[in-house]
């Protein structure tokens, strides 16, 4: 009983770190893998946006998450000459461009600035322009077709836990291959227990000639580069009080020889999607969105309007950060309804007079360029400190963080040295940091309690004492198997526990048969022989902890065989599909199983203890998606009490087992 109290007080989560026997290997040229904390989940990805953030697996926060990048850069020719504008300011029908030495050049011609944005997605348009090295455009450079065989496949996130495996340090000025995930041996320093690191650039580091760009309306647009190139790391933390958070954080180097990137803003954009991950189009049509401003806050929010049936209570935050320049920086964010986001397909477009035709460095500077379609939502008025959206919609939001901008305060203030200090300004070879922050609460104020602290996390270094006694839940790397009878575990955790109890049975025996065996809180690996060869085997890893009260955490089970190996092909592990949502659950879960052909099947839930509770169907059932729901209810009609309970499908020689965890 301790221990199932301890579990819900600590969401138990039901880890979701079960992996495949197989590594997958998808198309290396834009790869994606998922960050996952046993409690929140994203898929990062190596060109500059995350997508699909759930908690608890059964609840979607967010869609796409990605950044956006702004700035004014100086216009050169193609023999890298800047320009200067014969008249200024130019228009349609006078917009000669003369570069210094020009026989009609003078010294108070006004230099051309572009102003340009380099965005991870743009989710109205479908664009992508922050690539990895090894892209599909790269495939229009018939010189780089060596390169492209040799480092396509490890151009990729790489996954690295506690450090391990190391990246190749990040140097976009020296490279030969622009190839930095390649595995080291040993580890790196990083504050998070899961980290993925990913590499990208605005440019083509090759010199592959033309437009840089990628997604279904490529051809519609004219992407002019910065001259960015980007290190990501992404942090999540299996960890007691911090696993309601994922936080990544960006250098951005300016790769330019000559150029400084004035007036730089940083963009966070976030499509929040709230609702049962099965649901369909209806998650996002009622939304509502938010923004808490004032020291220690500065985040955009969003909600599910109705609460999908209770389904869909938690709000999920949306916080950029940007720690040496933060107390200067500026703060804006708005909002528009989806297929109105900002224009900036031709930059260099004259219209309107004078302005920048680039509607996505309007709203990073925080300016409109059109009211009918973009709203503020961080609140304008100085005494007004929270806003949100009067009525629910599919909306995107885009939180913006910059300097001073030319003809407003503080624009010339200079320091004792004679720097702009107020001006967001990003010199060659120099480097910028920055974190976005997405964040899960129970309500607003739960919200503002944890932007608050993870200002503070940021500010200490993301440094946690490993001996604060938090609660840890532990990570299972892939099981490996030794001829003749052994299987090798290894399995990580940030703290040490009282001990560690490693689970093993017969794959498909009832939970009264797991064989457990206990070891030392500071032992992360072990071996157990006397396997035999043919047999599918469950393994898993408890961590159980005394604060004082008992508290145990454990990984989701893996499934392995020793006639298996990692240089064979995938096998098929005799498993149908399924899942459960929400879990946890109060008095009623749904569920989902999925048959790849019509069959007989029973779907039943058992207790700990390994007894039947409920047959929830018997009978045939249909190929494809199949749902039930349990109210926690027995047999007999009687209420379940809390606490963990086995839900399983069987159809003939298939079986899925699946850990649910009831709160009342």
């Amino acid at each position: 009983m301790k221990r199932l109290m301890l579990c819900l007080i600590c969401l138990c989560a039901l880890s979701i770190y079960a992996l495949p026997l197989v590594e997958s290997e998808p198309d290396r040229m834009l790869d994606t893998e998922t960050l996952n904390n046993g409690n929140v989940r994203i898929v990062t990805t190596n060109y500059g946006h995350d997508e699909d953030m759930q908690l608890n697996i059964g609840l979607k926060l967010i869609y796409k998450s990605s950044i956006w990048i702004s700035g004014k850069k100086a216009r050169r020719d193609a023999l890298g000459r800047q320009l200067y504008w014969l008249t200024y300011p130019p228009s349609q029908t006078n917009n000669v461009l003369v570069y210094e030495g020009h026989p009609d050049w003078t010294p108070n011609l006004v230099a051309a600035q572009d102003t340009l944005t380099s965005v991870g997605n743009d989710g109205d348009a479908d664009l992508y322009e922050l690539l990895p090295a090894y892209n599909p455009l790269m495939t229009l450079n018939p010189m780089m077709g060596d390169l492209y065989a040799l480092y396509n496949s490890q151009d990729r996130v790489l996954k690295s836990i506690m450090g391990e495996p190391a990246p190749l340090p990040f140097d976009p000025y020296n490279s030969t291959n622009f190839c930095f995930t390649i595995p080291q041996p040993g580890p790196f320093v990083t504050p998070g227990f899961t980290t993925h690191s990913s590499y990208y650039y605005d440019y083509c580091p090759f010199g592959t000639p033309g437009d840089r760009d990628y997604g279904t309306q490529s051809g519609q647009s004219t992407h002019y580069p910065l001259g960015l190139a980007v290190h990501q790391e992404s942090y999540a933390w299996n960890l007691q009080n911090h696993d309601r958070m994922l936080i990544n954080k960006y250098i951005v180097h300016n790769t330019n020889e000559f150029d400084t990137i004035e007036d730089l803003a940083i963009s966070h954009y976030v499509d929040a999607d709230i609702g049962p991950s099965s649901w369909g189009p209806e998650l996002a049509v009622d939304d509502l969105s938010g923004y808490v401003k004032g020291q220690g806050y500065e985040f955009a929010y969003s909600r599910d309007a109705d609460g999908d049936m209770g389904f869909s209570l938690h709000l999920v935050g949306s916080k950029l950060y940007i720690p040496e320049f933060n107390e200067n920086s500026l703060h804006h964010a708005w909002y528009w309804r989806v297929g109105q986001g900002p224009d900036d397909k031709n930059p260099r477009t004259l219209i309107p007079t004078g302005r920048t035709s680039n509607e996505k460095y309007w709203l990073a500077t925080g300016r409109n360029p059109n009211w009918s379609f973009y709203t503020p939502l961080r609140p304008e008025q100085d005494d007004i400190m929270e806003y949100e959206q009067p009525a629910p919609n599919d909306t995107r939001v885009l939180n913006t963080y910059f300097g001073a901008q030319p003809g407003t305060p503080g624009y010339y203030d200079t320091d004792d040295e004679g720097n702009f200090y107020q001006r967001l300004n990003l010199a060659p070879h120099e480097t910028k940091t920055f974190y976005t922050i997405l964040f899960v609460g129970e309500d607003l104020d739960d919200l503002k309690a944890r932007s608050i602290a993870i200002e503070a996390f940021l500010d200490a270094g993301m440094q946690i004492d490993p001996n604060a006694n938090l609660t840890c839940l532990p990570y299972l790397a892939p099981v490996q198997p030794q001829a003749p009878d052994t299987f090798n575990l290894r399995w990580y955790s940030y703290t040490d526990p009282d001990h560690f109890e490693v689970a093993y049975k017969e794959y498909g025996a009832p939970a009264s048969t797991w064989n457990i065996m206990n070891f030392p809180g500071s032992v992360r690996t072990c071996s157990i022989a006397g396997f035999e060869p043919t047999t599918w085997y469950e393994f898993k890893v408890g961590s159980v902890f005394y604060t004082p009260n008992e508290v145990y955490l454990e990984t989701e089970t893996q499934l392995v065989n020793l006639t298996y190996s990692s240089a064979e092909e995938p096998v098929a592990v005799p498993s149908p599909r399924l899942q459960n949502y929400p879990n946890p659950f109060r008095d009623h879960t749904r569920i989902e199983y999925e048959l790849k052909s019509p069959a007989p099947v029973a779907v039943e839930i058992y207790n700990l203890r390994g007894q039947k509770v409920r047959s929830l169907h018997q009978g045939n059932a249909p190929s494809g998606i199949n749902l039930l729901s349990w109210d926690g209810k027995d047999e007999h009609g009687k209420a379940c009490a809390s606490g963990v309970y086995y839900l399983r499908v069987k159809s003939g020689d298939l079986l899925s087992n699946k850990k649910m965890l009831m709160v009342k």
